[in-house]
């Protein structure tokens, strides 16, 4: 199965925020499968950067070899990421693209870049968090619902 709106709807500029998790993939899977248009142009979002423990004062300077290392290591893990997902498109004959933000604050990147593209929608997964977890941990999800001036669809983990 290719795609799964079909139909005649007009085309759509949709963001799908992406992290390489089976959560980000279900809701990839589900986008493709339940509103993707073959006009929609989809711009899969990923944002990262170096742990906080290298970029900023801990007391302890991160030697310039580590930072390197997180560096290259985080450079590969985005390039493979990016060629899973635009992989993904071509297979399934989306037009996609891709874009990365280097940034600490997941939510913020996703709102600024849904604003910034002017998306119709944003999908995304959520984990899941119990009510006490995402209380001391937040959630991007809901980061994302509180502050876009877009629609925002999440996709539940399978099960739910």
């Amino acid at each position: 199965q290719a795609m799964g709106g079909g139909g005649s709807k007009p085309a759509q500029k949709v963001l799908i925020a992406v992290d390489g998790s089976q959560h980000s993939q279900q809701a990839f899977d589900w986008y493709r499968s339940n509103m993707a248009s073959p006009n929609d142009e989809v711009i899969l979002f990923h944002s990262a950067c170096l742990p906080a423990y290298l970029a900023g004062p801990t007391g302890v300077p991160a030697s310039p070899i580590d930072v390197e290392r997180a560096a290259e290591s985080l450079r590969r893990r985005v390039s493979n990421l990016e060629s899973s997902m635009l992989g993904q498109c071509q297979k399934h004959n989306m037009r996609c693209r891709w874009r990365f933000a280097d940034a600490f604050d997941a939510g913020a990147a996703v709102v600024n870049a849904a604003a910034d593209e002017s998306v119709n929608m944003v999908v995304m997964g959520t984990r899941g968090l119990g009510t006490i977890r995402r209380t001391i941990l937040g959630s991007v999800s809901e980061f994302v619902i509180s502050h876009s001036r877009r629609p925002v669809v999440v996709v539940p983990p399978r099960g739910d």
